[in-house]
């Protein structure tokens, strides 16, 4: 039956009525079923939602008008508005202040890049996680999203976008791995040949290293990416920026990763954001070097984005000296430049603490 998250009271209507972007498409064929319809309607409905993008009923073509009005009557479209749009006047980067239902924000970003362009999807309002170095986690936690509101923001920023959007990662605002559920169903959607059909493999979620949903993302056989979020290769140094470490130490995430990669076969990717003095000398790169060489991985270094106070980019010369250290290994190892911070957009940089709820 259908999710408890898939209904919302409307403070503006009387009744209560059914958010068909909080469906699945089966809960969707379920629910006209109830209404004493085909199934095939219900993929209709959630094909004209996603994979068409319409935003009013009476653009649904081919349903018929008595189907419009008892959908327009018991159900709703709404979910989640635009409130604005900065984009990088020297990078094309894009961030979007997505208002929710409930007058919450969060902020989703577009990267066009020559030979794609990738969306960074939020999973949560503000995050429990509490890293020291990240901008979200100061916000603390506010609520999760629904697969609906995650969905959503892909739908936005696809009408927004001049060009197809490529890629998809989950690496905004939020864990993931803290909204675990919601996230899947949210993948699905944006998997399913009934929405927005994007292969699984141009899809990537990320996680600051939650063990038990890396086991479990392994158990359920997802073909979806996964990215870890390491940041340290030693457990007093990962532990002062991010609190998770005192629950799962490197060495057990190392093993929930190798779990991951042996069962699924597939490649998983460290994310390993430099920053001075704190994760960026030789002995780190020469321990995130024995750390990587267990693991079917590769490595992205992310030379930090300015955010909290105490925490710096380090110089050209020494992220080099870093990078010299891992050259030649068994893994690939990239540098990701992140676009957008001269509008707040870049890795580790989003937040809407300073925005009340009206706006």
């Amino acid at each position: 039956m259908f999710h408890s998250s898939s209904r919302r009271v409307f403070s503006c209507m009387d009744s209560e009525k059914i958010i068909l972007k909080n469906l699945s498409q089966s809960e969707m064929e379920e629910w006209v079923q109830s209404l004493g319809h085909k199934a095939f309607r219900g993929r209709q409905l959630f094909q004209w939602i996603w994979e068409k993008g319409v935003e009013n009923f009476s653009e649904m073509t081919n349903l018929s008008k008595d189907f419009i009005q008892e959908l327009e009557a018991s159900s709703s479209l709404e979910l989640t508005t635009i409130h604005q749009v900065q984009t990088s006047e020297s990078q094309g980067t894009s961030k979007f202040l997505v208002r929710l239902g409930d007058g919450k924000f969060v902020e989703t970003v577009l990267i066009p890049e020559a030979k794609r362009a990738t969306v960074c999807l939020s999973s949560q309002v503000g995050c429990a996680l509490d890293c020291d170095f990240c901008a979200t986690g100061k916000m603390g936690l506010k609520r999760n999203l629904t697969s609906g509101e995650i969905a959503d923001q892909l739908l936005h920023v696809r009408r927004f976008s001049d060009r197809p959007i490529t890629n998809i990662v989950f690496m905004g605002m939020g864990e993931p791995f803290h909204n675990y559920d919601q996230v899947i169903r949210a993948s699905d959607i944006l998997n399913s040949e009934s929405g927005f059909a994007h292969g699984a493999r141009k899809i990537t979620i990320s996680t600051s290293g939650m063990v038990p949903q890396i086991r479990r993302f392994a158990d359920e056989g997802h073909r979806y990416k996964l990215a870890v979020s390491l940041n340290a290769s030693d457990d007093e140094s990962r532990t002062q920026i991010m609190p998770i470490n005192k629950k799962w130490d490197i060495a057990e995430l190392v093993k929930a990763c190798k779990y991951y990669t042996e069962l699924s076969k597939n490649m998983l990717t460290f994310e390993y954001v430099l920053m001075q003095g704190v994760n960026d000398g030789l002995g780190d790169a020469r321990r995130l070097l024995k750390i990587a060489n267990q693991v079917f991985c590769k490595v992205n270094v992310i030379p930090y984005n300015e955010v909290a106070e105490g925490y710096l980019r380090p110089s050209k010369k020494r992220i080099n000296s870093f990078l010299e250290v891992l050259e030649g290994a068994r893994f690939g190892v990239t540098v990701r430049w992140s676009q957008g911070d001269d509008i707040d957009a870049a890795c580790g940089q989003l937040s809407t603490a300073a925005i009340t709820e009206n706006g």
